[in-house]
């Protein structure tokens, strides 16, 4: 079975500089320094709310070469683990 992670290759970063998303309630951001080859890749995992709000953030630096990405995705993966994911929901207040 495909994992989200999987598309995560060389050009997938040459996109964007950022890059947010979220699997559920899984969420993390990609940032790129530099270019392929030389650049370095940041990574972090944080809870369901906004990267700017976040309390509970963990990230990591990889370099920007094809074993870099592997160890991003590996990494990723033992996170989402770690971490579990829900479904993404919007709550409401309880009625009162």
């Amino acid at each position: 079975m495909a994992h989200e992670f999987d598309l995560l290759n060389m050009n997938f970063f040459t996109k964007a500089k950022v890059y947010p998303g979220s699997i559920g309630t899984f969420r993390y951001r990609f940032q790129r320094e530099g270019w392929i080859g030389d650049g370095t890749l940041q990574v972090w995992v944080y809870e369901n709310i906004s990267f700017e709000l976040a309390q509970d953030v963990e990230t990591a630096t990889f370099p920007w070469t094809e074993e870099g990405i592997e160890n991003l995705r590996t990494w990723l993966y033992e996170k989402l683990e770690e971490r579990g994911s829900e479904p993404y929901r919007i709550p409401f207040p309880p009625k009162v």
